[in-house]
């Protein structure tokens, strides 16, 4: 048959993670989904394994499956979104650093530092997504104030600016706020983030590439340690599937919802991530899962009528962790479960 699967089993330990790529070699047309994450530990051992992968293809991930919510399925895929929000976050703010230091570049050190501050935490506080001229507006103010300053005294500049007139500018309250928890948190990170991205750009030949290095490692030291690797962007675009209403820990379904449109870095931590496109469906059971989910393209010759019918059927009936006392039921009128290779 013209449709080829290739399944990929990562050892996740406890748990379950799957990577399958289904490809029509005749037409040169492809499909990619990871099928659960294990622990949110396993975040970055999945990612490892399939990065290369699709590297080696040429190939995005199209989908991501979450079987159940179960924390050793659904962990690793809430630690994968999150830390692809961190990446998100880091660009955007050096993004604006960098064309802060190139609207700075005659000018002094102290100078660039200020402009650097000056956009880094305007960023962090509400501006992103910002038109980029009325950034420069807040450079043009503090450029002159930083002439004879010292390195932090410029960056202090620069924050204190945007601190106090960012959520002033009617301009900015349409774009979503970088919310990094509290008020307190908020500041410290965006000054920080400010002092270390202005040197970044003030002492390097590519502004953007070095304000994201030093941002991406400050921004990392705010979560856990297994969150704290850099992505590539691989899934800001990805298509998010839900197949199963959550069954244990109830507050689950919660965090994988907010993850996955960009809402959180942590659950202690909350992060908008405006420049992630996931999408995310909950089809009706027994409906198609792959078929036609955000793709344009026609369905591969020879492919299955269904891949994978959504369900939402089972229940756990047992008590704590005792196999003996372990029972599958299946609820009144509920489907099955069935995957068509």
């Amino acid at each position: 048959m013209a449709l080829q699967l290739t399944i990929h089993t990562i050892d996740v330990r406890q748990g379950e993670s799957a990577f399958v790529v289904a490809a029509d070699v005749a037409a040169g047309r492809h499909r990619t989904i990871l099928i659960d994450g294990g622990l949110l530990g396993y975040a970055e051992t999945v990612h490892n394994f399939i990065d290369p992968i699709l590297r080696g293809y040429g190939y995005p991930l199209d989908h991501i499956l979450v079987s159940h919510y179960d924390k050793d399925h659904s962990g690793g895929v809430i630690g994968l979104l999150n830390a692809d929000n961190m990446r998100v976050v880091s660009q955007a703010i050096s993004n604006a650093v960098a064309n802060a230091a190139q609207w700075a570049a005659a000018g002094t050190r102290p100078q660039q530092i200020a402009c650097g501050a000056a956009a880094a935490s305007a960023t962090i506080f509400g501006a992103c997504g910002l038109n980029v001229n009325q950034i420069l507006t807040m450079c043009q103010v503090v450029f002159p104030r930083a002439v004879g300053k010292t390195d932090d005294e410029a960056a202090e500049i620069g924050f204190d600016y945007a601190l106090e007139h960012t959520n002033k500018l009617q301009s900015f309250q349409s774009f979503s706020t970088l919310q990094v928890g509290g008020t307190g948190r908020r500041k410290n990170i965006a000054k920080i983030s400010s002092v270390a991205a202005a040197i970044a750009i003030a002492s390097g030949n590519n502004p953007a590439t070095a304000a994201f290095g030093a941002i991406f490692l400050l921004i990392a030291k705010t979560l856990p340690n297994q969150l704290r690797f850099d992505t590539g962007g691989r899934y800001c675009n990805v298509h998010l599937i839900d197949i199963g209403q959550p069954i244990w820990p109830s507050q689950s379904a919660g965090i994988y919802a907010d993850a996955a449109i960009g809402q959180y870095i942590t659950k202690a931590s909350r992060m908008m991530a405006p420049g992630a496109n996931r999408t995310r469906t909950m089809p009706a059971r027994g409906q198609d899962s792959l078929e036609q989910r955000g793709r344009s393209d026609s369905h591969p010759p020879h492919s299955p009528a269904i891949f994978c019918p959504a369900i939402n059927s089972w229940v756990w009936q047992g008590i704590g962790n005792n196999p003996i006392q372990t029972v599958w039921r299946r609820k009144a009128g509920g489907g099955t479960s069935k995957l068509e290779l």
